[in-house]
C-alpha cells in the first residue's frame, strides 16, 4: 500500500509537529505505520523538551535542534535514534516535499563510470549525494550546469543535514578535484559560496618595518630583549604567538578597510586614534557576534600604545573610550560560557557530569578492546582531576608521573599534584592534595590502562602516540565527546573551572575567597570579575529557605 498522503496539508509559517501527527492520522497507510511515524514525532519533542504544538515542522530549524541531542543521554541507541530521524522524515513527507536522508535511487550508468573511476573515498563521500541527486533527477553528466547545482543547494535545505552549506561546499570542493582529472567529468566552473574574506594576511603584505618593530614589542615582552626595560612577568610562548596574531589581524583590517599597506611602516601606524577606530570598526563588523575577541585586540593594542610607544594619558583615554563603545559594561562569563552553564541549575545535569568518571571507568571494564578501554579510562582520569581539582588544560595535558604527581612515603595512597611557579599562567605554584577516590581512579589507570597507551619511556600520564605528551586537542575533544555522549551537555575542559565556581558559590553564595583558592586566582578582583552576581538564584533559594523556616514550613 503506498504511504505516501493523499493530500499534504497546507504549509504556513505556523506548521507544527502536532500537524504532522494530523497528517498521518488521515494519510492511508498501514496501522504498523502509523504508530511508527507518530512514535518518531513524540520522540522527537520528547528529546527536545517540547509539545509537539511548540515545534515547528521546518526541516532546517529541526535540524539544527536534532543536532544538540545526546541520544545515550536521553537512553537511545545511536542506531535507535537514527531511526527516530529517518521516520521523523518521512512524517514530515506528509505536510511538506521532503528530501531523503540518502538516495535511494541507485546511480545511473553513467554516474556508476564516473563514481568508479574516483581515487579516493573522501572523494567519493564528497560526491556521493549529489550523483544519487542527479541520478534520481534524471540528469546526465553531460548535462549537468550551474543550475543543476542551484536544485541541488535547494534540495540540501529539505534536509534535516546540520550544515547544509558545509555540505554543498565540501561537494563543490570533490566536484572541481575531480575536474580535469577524471575522463568524461562534466566541465563545468562552480563557484564555492563566499563564506567570508581571509582577512588575516601573512607578513609579506607589509612592509619589512612594521614586521621588525612588532618582533621588537613581542621581544620585549618575552623577556629577550635585555637592552630594553623588562616587563615584571615576561609572557609564554603562547601568548607571544597570540599577540604577534593580533598585530597582524589588526593590521589586516586596516588594509581590508581600505588603507594602503605601504603606509603600516610601524606600530605607531596601527595605533593612532583613526587607525585604532577604524580597525576595530572593521573587525567588530566581520565579528559582530564576538564583541569579546575584538576587545582582546584592542586591549593588546592598547598596550603597545602605552608601553612601546609611549603614548600620554589623553591618547589612552580616547582609545579606552572607543573600546567602551565596541561593548560597554563587559565583564564575567561569555554569553556562550553562561548558556552552556545554565543547565547546571538542574541537579539531574550536575550529578550527572560528577557522575561521569566512574561511569566512563566502568564502561572500561566492559569494554572488550584494550585500545578504546584504555582511552575511555584515560578520558575518566582527565575528567575527574578536572572536577576535583580545576587546573587549566595545558597543566592537565602536561602531568608527568615522575616530576608532578608526588606520594610521600608511608602516605597510605596519598597523591598530591605539585606545579611550580614557571609552569602556571600567573606564575604562582599550586600544590593540591588529591582525595582519596581521585588517587584510586588514577591507580587504576596507570596500573591497568596507561601501559596500553604509552610508547617507549615516557612518564607523562596522558601519553601521545609518538612518545611525549597526548595533544592538547585530542585530549579536549575525547572529553566534550565524553560529556555530550554520556551527559546532553555541549562542554569544553575549561568549563570546569567555571562549574567549579559555580558549585562553590551556589552552595555558599559570596564565597569568593573560596572560589579563588581553588582556581589558583592570584587576585580576588579576578574572581568577582568573572562570578559576580552567578549565585543570585543559589541566593534566592537560600533566602526562600530562611523565609519558609521562620514560618514553620
Amino acid at each position: 500500500m503506498s504511504t505516501k498522503p493523499a493530500s499534504r496539508v497546507d504549509i504556513s509559517a505556523g506548521t507544527t509537529l502536532a500537524d504532522v501527527i494530523m497528517a498521518i492520522g488521515q494519510a492511508d497507510l498501514p496501522d504498523r505505520r502509523r504508530q511508527e511515524l507518530n512514535s518518531a514525532v513524540r520522540t522527537v519533542a520528547k528529546a527536545l523538551g517540547r509539545r509537539v504544538e511548540e515545534i515547528p515542522a521546518d526541516p532546517r530549524l529541526l535540524a539544527n535542534r536534532l543536532s544538540e541531542v545526546a541520544e545515550v543521554a536521553i537512553g537511545l541507541s545511536p542506531g535507535r535514534w537514527a531511526n527516530v530521524k529517518s521516520l521523523l522524515r518521512a512524517a514530515m513527507s506528509q505536510v511538506r516535499e521532503m528530501s531523503p536522508g540518502r538516495h535511494l535511487t541507485p546511480l545511473s550508468a553513467s554516474w556508476q563510470t564516473l563514481w568508479d573511476r574516483l581515487p579516493t573515498r573522501l572523494q567519493k563521500t564528497r560526491l556521493s549525494r549529489f550523483m544519487h541527486f542527479a541520478s534520481a533527477a534524471g540528469i546526465d553528466p553531460k548535462s549537468v550546469t550551474v543550475a543543476t547545482f542551484a536544485a541541488f543547494r535547494i534540495h540540501l535545505d529539505a534536509t534535516l543535514l546540520k550544515d547544509p552549506n558545509k555540505t554543498y561546499c565540501a561537494t563543490i570542493d570533490g566536484f572541481r578535484a575531480a575536474r580535469g582529472v577524471i575522463p568524461g567529468w562534466p566541465d563545468v566552473e562552480i563557484a564555492r559560496p563566499d563564506r567570508g574574506k581571509l582577512w588575516t594576511l601573512s607578513w609579506s603584505a607589509f612592509p619589512e618595518s612594521l614586521r621588525l618593530d612588532t618582533e621588537a614589542w613581542l621581544d620585549r615582552i618575552s623577556g629577550h630583549d635585555l637592552s630594553a626595560d623588562q616587563p615584571t612577568r615576561p609572557v609564554r610562548p603562547i601568548t607571544r604567538h597570540l599577540r604577534e596574531y593580533q598585530i597582524r589581524r589588526f593590521a589586516s583590517a586596516l588594509v581590508l578597510a581600505g588603507r594602503d599597506p605601504t603606509t603600516l611602516t610601524s606600530l605607531v601606524d596601527l595605533i593612532t586614534i583613526g587607525a585604532f577606530a577604524e580597525g576595530l570598526k572593521f573587525l567588530l563588523r566581520n565579528r559582530a557576534n564576538k564583541p569579546l575577541g575584538v576587545l582582546n585586540i584592542g586591549g593588546a593594542m592598547k598596550a603597545i600604545a602605552r608601553h612601546h610607544v609611549g603614548v600620554d594619558q589623553a591618547w589612552l583615554e580616547a582609545m579606552a573610550k572607543i573600546m567602551r563603545r565596541v561593548d560597554p559594561g563587559h565583564q564575567g562569563l561569555t554569553p556562550k560560557n553562561r548558556e552552556r552553564l545554565r543547565p547546571l541549575d538542574d541537579p539531574h545535569n550536575v550529578r550527572a557530569l560528577l557522575g561521569l568518571p566512574a561511569k566512563l571507568m566502568d564502561l572500561a571494564s566492559r569494554q572488550h578492546r584494550p585500545h578504546a578501554a584504555a582511552l575511555l579510562a584515560q578520558t575518566a582520569v582527565a575528567i575527574e582531576i578536572l572536577e576535583m581539582r580545576p587546573i587549566r588544560m595545558r597543566n592537565l595535558i602536561s602531568l608527568d608521573l615522575e616530576k608532578h604527581l608526588r606520594s610521600p612515603k608511608r602516605s597510605g595512597g596519598t597523591r598530591h599534584i605539585v606545579i611550580e611557579g614557571d609552569e602556571t599562567k600567573n606564575y604562582e605554584p599550586e600544590e593540591v592534595l588529591l582525595p582519596p577516590t581521585t588517587v584510586a581512579l588514577i591507580e587504576i589507570y596507570i596500573d591497568k590502562y596507561r601501559p596500553i597507551l604509552v610508547h617507549g619511556s615516557s612518564s607523562a600520564l596522558f601519553p601521545g602516540k609518538k612518545g611525549g605528551i597526548k595533544h592538547r586537542n585530542t585530549l579536549a575533544e575525547q572529553i566534550k565527546h565524553a560529556v555530550w555522549t554520556h551527559t546532553g551537555l555541549a562542554w569544553n575542559p575549561h568549563l570546569f573551572r567555571h562549574f567549579s565556581a559555580k558549585l562553590i558559590l551556589d552552595n555558599n553564595p559570596g564565597a569568593y575567597e573560596v572560589a579563588r583558592r581553588v582556581l589558583a586566582h592570584r587576585s580576588i578582583q579576578t574572581t568577582t570579575a568573572f562570578y559576580a552576581g552567578h549565585e543570585t538564584a543559589a541566593a534566592a533559594r537560600h533566602y526562600d529557605q530562611i523565609i519558609l523556616t521562620l514560618r514553620g514550613k
